[in-house]
């Protein structure tokens, strides 16, 4: 038996590695005129002075789905269901996109006067987002590769 080896699958794993990395890394810092700093993660939003709001949790949640759906499209992609994978590729194209509306809602609701530093964390989804891109251009291109080895295949007249 004959495995195939196809480079949209180390894209996939590298999102679902990038999106590992999103969930436990800071997004940004809010800092206020009078010094008072807060610390935004995926689940929570962490003030300097030690308390914390635990209402960023929709952010972790986005991030847990796409590194889901992406685990189980990188298991998919052994199986050479093509229109499956590009359908769950889009879906996870969606997800980042509604993460970083998400992401923006927060900070504008939280912002008032302070400013809003964002971190290396913040970025993660957005290099996945072009991975993303990528991956479906793999697999289009892995799909035409197999109908054109096919035996038989012809164009239309």
């Amino acid at each position: 038996m004959k495995i195939e080896f196809y480079l949209h699958q180390v894209w996939l794993a590298l999102i679902c590695v990038l999106m590992f990395a999103g969930l436990l890394l800071p997004l940004g810092q809010l800092v206020d005129a009078q010094g008072a700093s807060a610390q935004l993660t995926n689940f929570r939003l962490n003030f300097i002075e030690g308390d914390s709001c635990g209402a960023m949790w929709g952010l972790g949640v986005i991030l847990i789905v796409i590194l889901g759906v992406g685990v189980f499209e990188l298991l998919l992609s052994g199986f050479r269901n093509f229109v499956l994978q590009k359908r769950l590729l889009v879906f996870m194209m969606l997800l980042t996109v509604g993460y970083y509306i998400l992401l923006v809602a927060y900070v504008l609701l939280m912002k008032g006067e302070a400013s809003f530093g964002p971190e290396i964390g913040a970025s993660f989804p957005l290099i996945g987002l072009i991975l993303e891109y990528m991956t479906i251009h793999g697999v289009s291109k892995a799909e035409a590769q197999i109908i054109a080895r096919a035996s038989g295949f012809r164009l239309r007249d």
